[in-house]
């Protein structure tokens, strides 16, 4: 597999550098050929084909791709303006209708951190995340699933948020905008988030077409994007979309950002040793300067490329690795639950050096999880003889 090549990754990070900051490629960067469809199949995986497609203007003509894959590139890129034109629409709509009902959100991530990208409408996007808070989520609920929602069906609410679809967007209407991988580390970042989001004297506003839109401020999204990634990583992985979200905002915005401030939630909220790998993987393979990222610390280098090589192997929210198939696989014989096991281990051992508290955690839950998942089917099957 290309992934598994050190020159082929090694080439893939320069192109999505190259792309990130519309920098040419250095002479000792350029190969001697280029495997486009090697680029293409993993950058689909990782959400930043549009960012790895911003690269191939500043190629020289000999390395870049012709016929068919210049042409899927191109249908791709077209595709992905048309995709955020319509988000933003989206955007602006919600925020109007709520607006004229009293209630004002704020956009958490998608088209507001595009905006940290150089070019916004090369980010790829999926859904619309919508911060409405506590107080005002029942009501706001309530308005959108009787006058915006076109499919009932589709529709559904969760503990953080209510789940529909507009414009033939996914639209999150948050009460709260954390998911559950520590739930006594969340209650407490739910409160700062809180009272981050809706009292903050820094909100900063995007403009939508006619509509402003209120976003977070840069401090706040420092920290709840990492946040929101890590959580993603300890639970089952992430792509690297989500870690250039997260370095975009430091690349422009670092002196924006209150470091005093940002170390002392990072230690606050446990997260020291997930920051200080993120920011390993910003500087090393995102290309964001050290002085730009607080508390970036390379001594453990060998363990962070070891993560790095399963993020790279794995894709977005970890769907394409060997262990998510393995997960997936159909079936409830020995041999899939031992393929199972096998799965859930491995990533424990890749976890565990850098978050031992999270991965722990996640294990024994996982293995708790599937103990009685089995039981239950094994009660069933019983159940069913005896009625024969």
């Amino acid at each position: 597999m290309a992934y598994k090549d050190p020159a082929f990754v090694n080439l893939f990070f320069s192109l999505l550098r190259s792309g990130l900051y519309g920098m040419a490629l250095t002479d000792a960067e350029l190969p001697e050929s280029i495997d486009w469809e090697g680029v293409v199949a993993l950058a689909q995986k990782h959400g930043v084909l549009g960012t790895i497609i911003e690269s191939v203007e500043l190629l020289p003509e000999r390395l870049r791709p012709t016929g068919p894959m210049m042409a899927k590139m191109g249908r791709f890129a077209l595709g992905l303006i048309h995709a955020n034109l319509i988000l933003d629409k989206t955007v602006a709509r919600l925020v109007m209708f709520l607006r004229g009902h009293g209630i004002e959100g704020v956009l958490l991530k998608g088209q507001g951190v595009a905006r940290y990208y150089r070019k916004p409408q090369m980010r790829q996007s999926g859904d619309i995340d919508f911060y409405v808070g506590n107080k005002m989520y029942r009501k706001a609920m309530i308005l959108c699933k009787e006058n915006l929602n076109e499919d009932d069906r589709a529709s559904h609410e969760t503990s953080m948020h209510y789940v529909f679809y507009m414009d033939g967007v996914e639209i999150e209407l948050h009460r709260l905008a954390t998911g559950e991988y520590s739930r006594k580390r969340n209650r407490s970042f739910d409160e700062w988030i809180a009272d981050e989001v809706e009292h903050s004297l820094d909100r900063r506003m995007l403009k939508l077409g006619n509509t402003d839109v209120s976003l977070p401020s840069y401090d706040f999204d420092a920290l709840y994007i990492f946040y929101h990634a890590w959580g993603h990583l300890v639970t089952g992985g992430i792509g690297l979309r989500q870690l250039c979200d997260w370095a975009m905002i430091f690349h422009h915005h670092s002196g924006d950002i209150g470091t005093a401030r940002l170390k002392e939630n990072i230690r606050r909220y446990g997260l020291t040793r997930g920051w200080k790998l993120f920011a390993y993987i910003a500087v090393k393979y995102l290309g964001v300067e050290e002085n730009k990222i607080p508390m970036y610390d390379p001594r453990n280098a060998k363990k962070y490329d070891k993560v790095m090589e399963y993020i790279v192997s794995s894709g977005n929210f970890g769907y394409h690795s060997e262990a998510w198939y393995r997960m997936k696989a159909k079936g409830n014989g020995v041999r899939n639950r031992f393929g199972k096991l096998r799965s859930i281990t491995e990533y424990f051992i890749t976890l565990l050096p850098i978050a031992p508290i999270e991965a722990t955690s996640i294990y024994f839950n996982r293995l708790f999880t599937g103990f009685r998942s089995s039981v239950k089917r094994s009660l069933h099957r019983c159940g069913n003889k005896l009625h024969k």
